[in-house]
This record gives C-alpha cells, sequence and structure tokens, in this order.
C-alpha cells in the first residue's frame, strides 16, 4: 500500500500552505478541504479498480513522459527566480525554498 504515505505527504504540503495562509475557521479553508481535498483523498486512499479517479504519479514517470514527447528542460531567467522567492517571502513559506539542482538549470520549490 504506497499510495498512503505518498498521499500522506503530498497532501500534508498543500494541508501546511492552507494552515500558513487560510484562518482554521475561514469558509475558504472549510470549502478546500471537504469538498476538492477530502473527496480526492477519499478516492485515492479507499477506491480501488474502476472506483478509483485519482492517480497521481510520480515525478520520474512525468519527466519521461515529456521527454518521449520532445520538451527540455530550460532555466529560468533570473528574473524569474527572483519573482519566485519574492512570492515565497510575500507569503511567509519559510518552510519553502527555491532550489538549483545541483547546479543544473532545473529549478523547483522543496520543502
Amino acid at each position: 500500500m504506497e499510495r498512503l504515505p505518498e498521499s500522506i505527504y503530498l497532501y500534508a504540503a498543500l494541508f501546511d500552505c492552507m494552515k500558513l495562509n487560510l484562518p482554521r475557521g475561514s469558509l475558504e479553508r472549510l470549502k478546500m478541504e471537504k469538498m476538492l481535498l477530502g473527496e480526492e483523498i477519499k478516492n485515492i486512499i479507499a477506491c480501488v479498480g474502476a472506483e478509483r479517479k485519482e492517480r497521481h504519479e510520480k515525478l520520474e514517470k512525468w519527466n519521461q513522459r515529456l521527454d518521449l514527447a520532445g520538451f527540455v528542460n530550460v532555466p529560468l531567467s533570473y528574473y524569474a527566480m527572483l519573482q519566485a522567492k519574492r512570492l515565497l517571502q510575500s507569503y511567509k513559506c519559510d518552510a519553502y525554498k527555491i532550489k538549483d539542482d545541483n547546479g543544473s538549470d532545473v529549478n523547483w520549490l522543496s520543502l
């Protein structure tokens, strides 16, 4: 049952973001938790076979698909990196960082 730990990791990050930006009792947060995330989590964890609609795939699979389709990685410009860092700072997301993947041109958000 690999779905459970992977789902916990993925959704924990989403709930952490909501915790930082939406008060616990806010209507927007309650709607997101119940109508969007709750149904999605229930489908991923509890449903099997044809009942299961949500199927998250790992980054490696997406990278393979994109490579096969002819997409290539391109570096983010200095300006784009600066914008991303400012956005993170404005939302006070201290747990997230912009990460340069070992000096390569791949930049991404990391916990």
